[in-house]
């Protein structure tokens, strides 16, 4: 009996002396692992020292990058067209003066920029730029309607003839970009313009 239980606690003690050691074994590992390899959460450690003292003679520069900002348009330009309602009511002579500085003064009056302006004796062209929530029908219903009332209350040859109120034929064209329309395009829109006017 003695025997047995000498045996039982010698290996328990040779157990236990084993647990000890791979124990033992277990910290110095982890001991050794420890400094190079971080918690994922531990900020690694910065002598602020080195960082915020300059070599002597010598000035810290701090360098701040930035993102650089990228420009975005909020204005669109456009071409637009009309044309007078009756063909024999030509944009020609004082006209001409009047309506590009009327064009002028109704662009600032709605917060739009105007580009250029081309007055020829069937149409008149002109490149807008406007903010880009800007509805094209809408500033071109002002500028027709704007415009009909001052050339028909300062040029009464124009109001002899023309009822409605409106100087300017029906419809308009209106192309995206800062440059006029071609000619081709122009004299295609006034030939549809005058075949739905009844006027071939």
């Amino acid at each position: 009996m003695n025997s047995f239980e000498y045996v039982t606690t010698e290996t328990e003690q040779v157990q236990l002396e084993q647990k000890e050691q791979v124990q033992l074994e277990q910290d110095e590992l982890q001991t050794t692992l420890l400094p190079t390899m971080p918690a994922p959460d531990a900020v690694p450690e910065t002598n602020l020292e080195e960082e915020e003292s300059p070599a002597a003679g010598e000035e810290k520069i701090e360098i701040v990058e930035l993102e650089p900002i990228q420009q975005i348009s909020y204005e669109l330009s456009y071409s637009c067209l009309l044309i007078p309602r009756f063909g024999d009511h030509y944009l020609a002579g004082d006209i001409t003066v009047d309506l590009p500085r009327w064009m002028q003064e109704i662009c600032v009056s709605y917060g739009w920029r105007l580009g250029a302006v081309m007055i020829r004796p069937g149409y008149l062209q002109w490149v807008l730029t406007v903010p880009l929530t800007a509805n094209p029908a809408h500033f071109m219903r002002i500028t027709r309607q704007q415009t009909s009332q001052k050339i028909l209350e300062n040029y009464p040859r124009y109001k002899r003839q023309n009822l409605s109120g409106d100087f300017w034929a029906p419809g308009f064209s209106v192309a995206p970009g800062n440059q006029f329309q071609p000619l081709e395009i122009i004299s295609n829109f006034i030939l549809q313009t005058r075949r739905n006017q009844g006027i071939s």
